[in-house]
């Protein structure tokens, strides 16, 4: 064999393994058809893990105006819950691994965010499946939800405050009937979990035997939404309701001292976390429980966790922990960095964040229709002339078009005097999510650094604006911004 003819064989071999190794790597595959997705841009939203439920955008497509129809081809480690996401709409579903999916987006009114904060107020899309190769997994958990949810509606005080266990045991029955041999053990653990939550609920078993049962030596499903749910509903308040070996005192001073290990020690006199790797995921659900709650100081949880990442010797812990710190840096609580925008105003200028720096902003999200949102902004209007000095403010308004900001700020009695910075969202329903609006007006306030200091603040109605209002006495130069 000549070279020309080996360098030829080589050539192929490669080929062909480049294109076997680039179609496994695209093993989930969506197409998703609509009549009215034109326009619009659709994301699709993966789970980073079950325990932190971070969210992490994988792909997105904008379409044309005349588009009814968006494919996906991604490659995904595990069999995962994910979202498609249209504006502030999901839908969620399992995706398998290696599966493909065909779906239908039912017709759909996206204008009704205009009516209703759904924000705040979550409307599913109502998309269905049409076709996949997943093996019914998706009609089947959906199958087994409806199940439970039906059975405790007709059942809700036999089970949970008669706690009748002849109850409990016709709904295992009636779920696991749902379940041939055919299906996937993903479906199996889903209904043994998602009838555990049940059991632990309405204490028709010993706690302590429940536990052992579902969780003492078994294997850890991370990616399996039952086994975690069942989790978070038996583990969900450990640190704060559930635990007679640690006090409140005893954590406080931990988390202050950074004591990872006379934590993790302490959870091991649990005689059901004896086994290193569950006493680990107890500790990082706690890590969550503690920074959400008013009785720890989150820097300190902060702090804790980066010093487990150190420590612990299993990858998905560490995964988990650092997702964690995402979600606690993304979720703009006090002392986190605020998010970067771009925005345009009516003069098609672009406002960002850097423009405010050296002074403390006061930042709002309003909806110009709303009479609340036009209270508040009057509200603020009577002190800005006062802080001008001392302050920034941008509002940014959160109606559908650009058109009704410059309605407001020119054609309006109202809007023609307020005189500070107003933006449009843009359709930006991520900075929204960033900024943790979810009912408007949101007020925020973020230093002279581009810090956050209070999200949310008090509305000025609320006289959050009275204590920043010099004093004749109080020299200028020593103002003093009180982040409380």
């Amino acid at each position: 064999m000549n070279n020309k003819d080996w360098g030829l064989k080589v050539f192929s071999f490669l080929f062909f393994l480049f294109i076997a190794l680039v179609s496994n790597a695209q093993n989930l595959r969506i197409e998703l058809k609509g009549e009215n997705i034109g326009g619009k841009t659709i994301k699709l939203i993966s789970i980073m893990d079950n325990l932190s439920n971070l969210e992490t955008e994988i792909a997105s497509k904008q379409l044309n105006q005349t588009d009814t129809l968006v494919n996906f081809s991604v490659l995904i480690e595990n069999t995962s819950f994910m979202k498609i996401r249209i504006e502030t709409f999901d839908y969620g579903f399992i995706a398998q691994k290696g599966a493909s999916y065909n779906m239908r987006l039912l017709p759909f009114d996206f204008n009704i965010k205009d009516s209703i904060n759904t924000l705040f107020y979550k409307f599913e899309l109502p998309i269905i499946i049409e076709n996949t190769t997943d093996n019914n997994l998706n009609r089947t958990i959906y199958s087994i939800d409806t199940t439970i949810e039906n059975y405790l509606i007709d059942n809700k005080k036999e089970i949970l405050f008669y706690r009748d266990k002849k109850k409990v045991d016709s709904l295992k029955l009636m779920v696991n009937s749902l379940i041939d041999s055919s299906q996937s053990n993903y479906v199996k653990d889903y209904a043994k979990y998602s009838l555990g939550k049940i059991e632990f609920s309405s204490k028709t078993i010993n706690d302590k035997k429940l536990k052992a049962q579902l969780f003492y030596d078994k294997p850890i499903l991370y990616d399996n939404i039952g086994y975690m749910e069942c989790f978070e509903v038996v583990y969900g308040h450990y640190f704060t309701e559930g635990n007679k070996v640690i006090t409140k005192q005893n954590l406080i001073r931990w988390f202050e001292n950074n004591n990872y290990f006379s934590l993790i020690d302490s959870l091991g006199v649990d005689t059901l976390l004896k086994n290193e790797v569950f006493r680990e995921l107890v500790f990082l659900r706690g890590m969550k429980e503690a920074y959400f709650s008013t009785q720890y100081n989150s820097l300190n949880i902060v702090s804790m966790l980066e010093n487990f990442i150190y420590q612990t010797k299993f990858k998905e812990h560490v995964k988990i922990a650092k997702n964690l710190l995402e979600l606690f840096s993304q979720k703009s609580y006090y002392g986190s960095n605020a998010k970067e925008f771009s925005l345009q105003d009516i003069h098609n200028n672009y406002i960002n964040l850097d423009k405010y720096k050296g002074k403390p902003l006061i930042l709002s999200f309003v909806k110009l229709h709303e009479p609340s949102n036009l209270r508040e902004l009057n509200m603020m209007y009577s002190f800005v002339d006062t802080l001008k000095d001392n302050f920034n403010f941008l509002t940014i308004a959160c109606d559908n078009s650009l058109d009704a900001l410059f309605n407001f700020l020119v054609n309006s009695n109202v809007g023609v005097r307020y005189k500070w910075d107003f933006a449009h969202f843009g359709g930006d329903w991520d900075l929204l999510k960033a900024y943790n609006v979810a009912v408007f007006p949101t007020f925020i306030l973020i230093d002279s650094k581009g810090t956050i200091i209070q999200n949310p603040m008090r509305k000025p109605s609320e006289g959050s604006l009275m204590p920043f209002v010099p004093r004749k006495e109080v020299v200028k130069e020593k103002f003093f911004l009180d982040p409380k």
